[in-house]
């Protein structure tokens, strides 16, 4: 039944692409792949349907896996790797456990506010932890090994630096 349902090359290409960068947008999908915004919704529902694909809503995005491929406690993480500040922070706190918010603004380029802000997002969601030392805080991603071990496997679809140079390091241990 499911080798009916990638028989269109259109279909094949975007569980592909799914495959390939689970947790992808509808728009990134649709960038990606160069499909218009009607065929690949068409396509995706049609694979949905099916149960090929599934998604899962993140906030104002509905993201895209393949169906089995990533398990249910990734697809909370997921929306975090996909965002390049977020996986930032989760990159220097993987490098950095127990870090004070004032050392992660130090090494990022954002605000405090932003950075106060994608800090509590995480902490709500499971992904890291917060930890109260006086009057500060320090964070720590709660299962590094799973975040670590994520960007690893799907570094082929983040686009950046740093997650290659972290993947390095990373699997060097």
């Amino acid at each position: 039944m499911k080798e009916d349902v990638l028989e269109l090359e259109t279909r094949r290409q975007i569980y592909t692409a799914i495959s390939i960068n689970p947790g992808l947008h509808f728009r990134e999908l649709q960038r990606h792949l160069d499909i218009s915004t009607g065929l690949l919704d068409y396509h995706l529902k049609y694979m949905e349907k099916r149960e090929l694909v599934v998604s899962k809503r993140d906030g104002n995005y509905l993201r895209y896996y393949a169906s089995n491929q990533v398990p249910g406690d990734m697809k909370e993480l997921f929306p975090f790797l996909r965002q390049e500040i977020t996986r930032t922070i989760l990159i220097y706190l993987l490098l950095n456990p127990e870090a004070q918010h004032g050392e992660i603004l130090e090494n990022l380029t954002v605000s405090g506010a932003t950075l106060s802000y994608h800090l509590k997002k995480m902490s709500k969601a499971g992904v890291i932890e917060k930890r109260k030392a006086g009057r500060e805080s320090r964070y720590t991603v709660k299962n590094p090994e799973r975040v670590g071990d994520a960007l690893a496997t799907y570094r082929r679809s983040f686009t950046d630096r740093l997650v290659d140079s972290f993947v390095r390091a990373w699997t060097a241990k």
